[in-house]
Formats: structure tokens, C-alpha cells, sequence
């Protein structure tokens, strides 16, 4: 195959997408008219059970069936007048709740067709980038060169906008850093220092209070300390580089589990060869990227199945990861701030000159997958 092939595979997975976006915006708009008549036919019940408890009141038949201490007169005519009444309009109503049930199956139908539709485009869609990946792996090892210098040289302007969101995202941090050393270690110390003021003058006048102010600057001292190892390691981001990065992600995972287990979590760890040198660099971003598509699963997805499919090799990494939650929107990239958790992913893995894509529905909820060389 050559990059004609590649094109052509592009034009059909975004071909794909696109049907796909249509049936899920079709797929919502069903629910929320299913859900529009069963609200419909609830209230219509309501009424239908209240007319029928009228009924019962209106409904006599001879006069000798009389109740003698029912408030109505013997003389049952307006009586029986007012029950043909209620009847014609329990069974107007009657009608018009089998027409609405009929209506809601119709519904129902159609969205479980849809469902299908887009359950079957989701899947292709994954088989694609699938294929995509493999072919694009094939090709880039036959023009390596080519690709480079084609990079350089139409891109220029792709480049700059990708530099100005690294600089961008790495003042965000500093500046972030520096609000959590403001409130994590600079009020904590002021605190302090006041406390060893009032601890000062309780030597002299309250032993007993001077002790209990001690052991609270022990306490906060002790704290203080911990806060700071946190922040320390918060600006290293680093890995045990003395395990190898799929022995990381296994015990990643199983950390996963054991954090969340009502959610399923299933993973895949593929290694062609496991000898191959990935750079610490290399492996400390792969572990801190999938830990934050994980934390984006439980934190906003509502899923209750994670699937993680990883690809290692020694010319690239492979990554997926498929959860049943809500879906994302499709237009996240401008809609979400620029500092977000997945614009962050997507500069690194640009840095590291790989790919990232997500997307996703209501129905197969979110697919995230992204690749980079070795």
C-alpha cells in the first residue's frame, strides 16, 4: 500500500464517522420521544384510573341496588346519566392510550434499529483504525525519509500552533504550581509561625496550653512535610525506571481494579519483543497518559466496562481504550479548556510526533486511541 491507500482508508473511516454522529443524533432525539409519549401514556393512565373510580360511584344500575346511606337520591337517573358519560370518555380515553401504545412500540422499534446501526459503525470504525494503524506503520517504514521531509516542509505553520499550546500549558502548570505552594505550604507556615508566637507567651502564663499548641505545630510540621514530598514528586513525574513499562501498566491496572471494583476492567498487553529499550522519557509519558484517559472513565464517563488493548513493539506503541459510558462530545477539542487533561495528551503524543483520536456515542460509549514511534 502506499499513502494514496492510506488517504482513501481516511476518507472512509471519516465517511463512517460522520454516519455515525447522524445515527447517534437521531438515536438521542428517539429516546427523548419515547420518553416524551411514555410520560404521555403515564398521565394518561392517571386519569384513566380516576375515571374509573368515579365510575364506580355514578354506576348504578337498579334502584333496588341502592346503598341507603349513599348521599345520592334513590332516584337514580342523573346517576346513571352521569356513569354513560364517564363511559364514553373512558373509552375515548381508552382509544387514544392504545394508539399511544402502539405508537411507543413503533418508537421503541426504530431506536433499537438504530441502536444496532450504530453499534455495527462503531465496530467498523474500530477495525478501521485497526487497519489504519498497521497500514500507516507499513508505509512509514518504507518512506521514513519522504514522510520527514514532507513534514517539515508543509507543516511549518501546524508546528508553530502545537509550540505556542506547549508553551501555553507549561506556564498553566507553573502557574498552578505556584497557587498550591501559596496554599499547601506559604499558609501553612504563616500559621505556624503564629502559633510559635502564641506558644512563646503560653510558656510563661499556661503550661497545659503551651503543650497542646506544641503537639498541633508537630502535627501541622509533620503534614507540611508530607505536602512538600508531594509537591517534589508532582514536578519529577517519574516511574520505577528499574521495571520494565508493561510490568507498570500491569500493576496500573490491577490498582484500577482494585480502586473501582464495580466497573469491569479488561486489558490486553501485546509485547513482540520483550527485549526491546523503551526510553524512561518514553515510558514515564505512556504510564502518566493512560492514567489520566483512566481517571477521565471514572470521573466523567459513568461506565461500568473499561476495555484497554496496548501494542508494543520496537518501532511503536499502540494504544486503545473503549469504555460503555455516555460518550463524548464531538466537538470536545474547542469546547473543553485549553488546558484540559486530553489537550495536554495531545501535545505530548504530538511531541512525540504520534497520533491521538477520540470519539464516541451514547451507544458504544468512548473510543480513545493514539500511537507514536519507537
Amino acid at each position: 500500500m502506499d499513502n494514496s491507500s492510506i488517504e482513501s482508508l481516511k476518507l472512509v473511516r471519516s465517511t463512517n464517522q460522520d454516519l455515525l454522529n447522524f445515527f447517534n443524533d437521531s438515536y438521542i432525539s428517539k429516546l427523548e420521544q419515547v420518553q416524551s409519549l411514555k410520560t404521555e401514556e403515564f398521565e394518561l393512565k392517571a386519569k384513566i384510573d380516576q375515571l374509573i373510580k368515579t365510575l364506580d360511584v355514578y354506576s348504578f344500575k337498579t334502584s333496588t341496588g341502592h346503598n341507603v346511606f349513599s348521599p345520592f337520591s334513590a332516584n337514580t337517573t342523573s346517576q346513571q346519566e352521569k356513569a354513560t358519560q364517564i363511559e364514553l370518555q373512558l373509552k375515548e380515553l381508552q382509544d387514544i392510550q392504545s394508539t399511544l401504545k402502539l405508537q411507543i412500540k413503533e418508537e421503541e422499534e426504530e431506536t433499537d434499529l438504530l441502536k444496532r446501526r450504530i453499534t455495527s459503525l462503531s465496530t467498523s470504525n474500530r477495525h478501521l483504525d485497526d487497519l489504519l494503524s498497521e497500514v500507516t506503520e507499513e508505509v512509514s517504514t518504507i518512506q521514513e525519509e519522504t514522510t520527514e521531509t514532507e513534514d517539515s516542509e508543509d507543516k511549518p505553520e501546524d508546528n508553530i500552533n502545537h509550540g505556542i499550546n506547549i508553551l501555553k500549558l507549561q506556564q498553566h502548570e507553573k502557574k498552578m504550581l505556584a497557587e498550591k505552594i501559596q496554599s499547601d505550604i506559604t499558609d501553612v507556615l504563616d500559621a505556624n509561625s503564629h502559633k510559635l508566637e502564641v506558644l512563646s507567651w503560653l510558656i510563661r502564663s499556661d503550661i497545659n496550653r503551651a503543650k497542646v499548641t506544641l503537639e498541633e505545630l508537630t502535627t501541622s510540621t509533620s503534614k507540611l512535610a508530607d505536602q512538600v514530598d508531594e509537591l517534589a514528586n508532582s514536578l519529577v513525574n517519574e516511574v520505577d525506571s528499574d521495571e520494565p513499562v508493561w510490568t507498570l501498566l500491569e500493576k496500573l491496572f490491577q490498582n484500577y481494579k482494585d480502586e473501582h471494583p464495580e466497573c469491569g476492567i479488561s486489558y490486553d498487553i501485546n509485547c513482540t519483543d520483550y527485549a526491546i529499550n523503551i526510553p524512561d522519557i518514553v515510558s514515564t509519558h505512556l504510564v502518566l497518559i493512560i492514567q489520566e484517559l483512566m481517571n477521565n472513565v471514572f470521573m466523567h464517563s459513568n461506565a461500568n466496562k473499561v476495555n484497554i488493548k496496548i501494542y508494543l513493539s520496537s518501532r511503536l506503541i499502540d494504544v486503545y481504550i473503549n469504555d460503555n459510558g455516555v460518550g463524548i462530545d464531538n466537538n470536545y477539542s474547542s469546547n473543553s479548556p485549553w488546558y484540559s487533561g486530553l489537550h495536554k495528551i495531545s501535545e505530548i503524543i504530538y511531541l512525540l510526533g504520534g497520533t491521538f483520536k477520540i470519539d464516541g456515542d451514547i451507544v458504544s460509549g468512548t473510543n480513545v486511541r493514539f500511537t507514536f514511534p519507537l
